[in-house]
């Protein structure tokens, strides 16, 4: 069992709604479309997991909020920075920035 977190992102979405598209033809079914975004799930946590090194290290001007339930945090951050790790600019955002961390040993109890 992987979160559905990716989902939201842009390829994410897109995958979405190309299988909305086929589903809509009924060129696959309900079930097969739930069990690719499934899949979709397990090997984004996977990829990122095992095969990303990089590390970014995010300085905000404010945190506007933060919340935290179910081992699932919530910050909500107002014009950002993401620093590489040898600190040189990756991307600046201007305005807000939502960044949601789940716990991953509770992923891991789930497999």
């Amino acid at each position: 069992m992987a979160y559905a977190l990716y989902r939201g992102t842009r390829l994410g979405l897109a995958l979405q709604e190309a299988l909305g598209e086929l589903e809509e033809y009924e060129q696959i079914s309900p079930s097969v479309k739930s069990a690719v975004l499934r899949k979709f799930d397990e090997t984004m946590c996977d990829k990122l997991e095992n095969e990303v090194e990089s590390r970014l290290t995010i300085r905000a001007e404010r945190l506007w909020s933060f919340r935290f339930c179910d081992s699932v945090w919530q910050l909500l951050l107002k014009n950002v920075e993401f620093l590489s790790n040898t600190g040189h600019l990756v991307a600046s955002v201007e305005g807000k920035v939502k960044i949601v961390a789940c716990d991953a040993r509770k992923l891991d109890d789930k497999r």
